[in-house]
């Protein structure tokens, strides 16, 4: 994939906007996974340092927040892009870096109760439907409990709890988090949903893991209504799904 500044040069040919410009990265840094959200004042300090001059940081600020492409970030003054708006702007701007977005169907997960949510999420339940439609069962397993662990923590972001999963500044494992959120008396989960998410984890891990095993589509089929369960609750309980 081309880096940010050829990314930029071929944006300018079609002369865009200072406004674009911003909105073009914010797109191209989900894309890469490089950041989810990003200040004005980073967009600026970026298109100057690849040599595309420097914005208006309170023109940009004013711009950003009227346009609905982008939405507020989780931090002060930072912008992201409108998960509603992201296959629009992955039309105009994936073919300046071959970027295709792949059609896939609902059959793991559903596809709608993502859409309009975070970006980053939307694409993994992309990666865990097309997996298994792909018959790549392993991976499906695996990004199914990225998801997982990716939503309990929301949850305690959520609840402005992060400090409560975290060991020296950083995010304790998955085994911690689920026995974190199972134990914890201000987090009040379903019956079967303790199962569940030991489930789950059971399944990535034999597909990380295990050396010769080889995940089937019956392990997926079998327990698809305790996976959606797990991950409908935990989108609730993150505030994602209301």
């Amino acid at each position: 994939m081309d880096n940010r500044k050829k990314f930029l040069t071929k944006l300018s040919q079609d002369n865009p906007t200072r406004l674009e410009q911003a909105i073009a990265l914010l797109w191209y840094y989900n894309v890469k996974q490089e950041y989810e959200e990003r200040s004005v004042s980073d967009l600026v300090s970026d298109l100057e340092e690849d040599s595309f001059g420097r914005p208006n940081i309170t023109k940009l600020r004013v711009g950003l927040k009227k346009t609905k492409l982008t939405v507020s970030g989780s931090r002060p003054d930072t912008f992201r892009i409108n998960a509603g708006r992201f296959s629009e702007l992955s039309k105009k701007y994936g073919p300046l870096i071959n970027f295709v977005e792949t059609e896939v169907t609902s059959s793991v997960l559903p596809i709608e109760s993502f859409q309009g949510k975070r970006i980053y999420l939307g694409r993994m339940v992309n990666q865990i439907n097309g997996s298994y439609d792909y018959g790549f069962y392993d991976a499906c397993a695996v990004m199914i409990r990225r998801l997982m662990e990716s939503l309990i923590i929301e949850v305690f972001f959520n609840q402005n709890r992060a400090s409560e999963i975290k060991l020296n500044n950083v995010i304790i494992s998955l085994d911690k988090l689920i026995n974190k959120i199972i134990t914890d008396q201000q987090i009040h989960l379903g019956r079967n949903t303790p199962k569940g998410m030991n489930l789950i984890k059971d399944l990535g891990d034999t597909a990380a893991h295990d050396r010769t095993y080889i995940t089937k589509k019956e392990d997926i089929d079998d327990n698809k209504n305790s996976i959606r369960k797990t991950i409908n609750e935990l989108l609730v309980l993150s505030g994602i799904l209301k």
